[in-house]
């Protein structure tokens, strides 16, 4: 039987292994929220802070939570939906494409949202949803659970934060992942009619 290895399964693993380690850091219990203000020692950003020397904190943020549902959700949603999407499109583009997007929607946060603090993967695994939606079949696993990725960040931007609408850098992360799946088949289309001009 054929093995894959999933890049975006180790990246997942990887979000778990750093929020145990910046709790034991933290001197916290495993379970306990992480304050966004000690996260800023660890590569969170604090939008009004942002310096272009802090360039590196737009991809280490991704890796930091307050708290432990949420990177539980991130992890498992990554895992699911950009192993999906390797499978479709590389076992290095859908990861590229992911971290990408979080960085882009970090720092459109950064710019708009100047006054909250910035973590966490939410932004990449948008852009990860986004990718799964145009490029793998929707009654797939993988294409249902970036459905609910999204409905889910959708939902909880719109119902439970104060501003109700959706996040600036999930909306950013969300777009920049359709957008690459629409050039991705775009791409694909033209190289079969490409082929069959030749043949």
């Amino acid at each position: 039987m054929k093995t894959y290895f999933s890049l975006s399964t180790t990246w997942a693993a990887s979000l778990i292994v750093v929020w145990l380690l910046v709790a034991h850091a933290l001197g916290q219990s495993f379970w306990m929220q992480q304050s966004s203000r000690d996260l800023v020692a660890f590569g969170a950003i604090k939008g009004a802070n942002f310096r272009p020397d802090d360039i590196w904190r737009l991809l280490v943020s991704q890796w930091l939570h307050v708290k432990f549902p949420h990177m539980l959700l991130n992890a498992l949603i990554i895992a699911c939906v950009g192993s999906a999407a390797e499978k479709q499109t590389g076992t290095i583009f859908a990861p590229l494409i992911g971290l990408t997007g979080g960085v882009l929607g970090q720092y459109c946060a950064v710019l708009l949202e100047p006054q909250g603090f910035i973590s966490g993967a939410s932004q990449a695994y948008m852009s990860l949803c986004g990718l799964a939606l145009v490029t793998i079949r929707w009654r797939s696993i993988g294409g249902i659970i970036g459905c609910l990725g999204v409905m889910i960040g959708v939902g909880l931007d719109v119902f439970v934060s104060d501003t109700g609408l959706i996040k600036i850098g999930h909306l950013a992360g969300l777009i920049f992942g359709l957008l690459s799946g629409l050039t991705i088949r775009l791409l694909k289309i033209w190289n079969r009619k490409d082929i069959t001009r030749h043949t």
